[in-house]
């Protein structure tokens, strides 16, 4: 199942979802979603839903981003949870369109700084 960011929020707010970065640790340093964490899809879908379900438990739901629409990596590891036995959520906006909405983000590239005001 696809979410939206209000969606997103709603689900964070009650503290029983995990919010996942599904890509690479350099990647995630960069720019993720505030209060996320990072857990990178890996080649078998199988270990990473096993390695996810035994750092936060089965009684956790999961909403799982990447960086933006049109990139598989979320969606694959959402699959990948469901089809184990997790509920997961697909943000498929990523972490751009969270950017672009104003929302809080971190890392090392929060993309440009506002340009100075002219007097």
């Amino acid at each position: 199942m696809v979410v939206t960011k209000e969606q997103v929020i709603q689900r964070i707010s009650g503290g029983q979802t995990v919010l996942l970065n599904v890509l690479a640790k350099e990647d995630y340093k960069k720019l993720h979603i505030a209060g996320s964490e990072n857990h990178p899809m890996t080649a078998d879908p199988v270990e990473f839903s096993r390695s996810v379900q035994e750092k936060y438990g089965k009684g956790k739901g999961f909403v799982l981003y990447g960086d933006h629409f049109g990139l598989l990596e979320s969606y694959l590891a959402t699959k990948a949870l469901v089809e184990n036995g997790l509920k997961a959520e697909n943000y498929s906006g990523g972490v751009q369109e969270w950017l672009r909405a104003g929302l809080p983000v971190e890392g090392t590239s929060r993309g440009p700084s506002p340009a100075p005001a002219v007097r």
